[in-house]
């Protein structure tokens, strides 16, 4: 796992990606008065999951929805912004499994100094060695829902495989971003310990 999350630091920090943000108003923004947690303080034995609190959502004209989460990391506030993009397509599993999963488009954003904090947090955590600078403004994934619908964050937790993969057969990574909205938790997780 340790070369995914170099190449996820490394996707984060040196491709450019241009903003596909929304300019469109907003339909629905909602802050959270919440307690910042340390985004270390739910660590499973050899897995290094980091947790966020959920401070602001946003559903956008257009479908799309934004996350904003924040944690601190040895007393200092980290944070990053979580877009989902509107075009998430429903999955049937099969016929004979009452199961259906969602596939689509996510990306990670910056929002400034407390993501670039939080890559460096996530640099030394890991033990990556690549010292990055800044995060880039936005960086691309592939999402495969396993639970939940992120379109409906809402109604219960969405867990989302996040793949990122580029032209090279050597910067690929997958891992776990789950939303808990009704507990205003964000987490990004490990797929595996390897």
């Amino acid at each position: 796992m340790k070369l995914s999350l170099v190449i996820l630091i490394i996707s984060l920090t040196s491709i450019s990606i241009c903003s596909c943000g929304s300019k469109s108003l907003y339909e629905e923004k909602t802050n959270f008065a919440v307690s910042l947690p340390e985004i270390m303080s739910e660590l499973e034995e050899g897995f290094y999951d980091l947790l966020f609190a959920i401070t602001e959502h946003r559903k956008l004209a257009d479908g799309a929805q934004t996350i904003l989460a924040s944690g601190l990391y040895k007393g200092s506030k980290v944070s990053l912004e979580i877009y989902l993009y509107p075009s998430w397509q429903s999955l049937p599993f099969d016929a004979d499994v009452p199961l259906t999963t969602y596939r689509g488009n996510l990306s990670i954003r910056s929002i400034g100094a407390e993501s670039d904090l939080l890559l460096r947090a996530i640099d030394e955590i890991y033990g990556t060695k690549q010292s990055p600078k800044a995060m880039n403004k936005a960086t691309e994934f592939t999402g495969i829902c396993l639970g939940g619908n992120p379109q409906e964050l809402s109604k219960e937790i969405v867990k989302i495989k996040s793949f990122f993969d580029s032209n090279s057969a050597n910067e690929y990574a997958e891992f776990f971003t789950n939303v808990d909205l009704n507990a205003r938790r964000l987490y990004i997780r490990e797929k595996d310990e390897e």
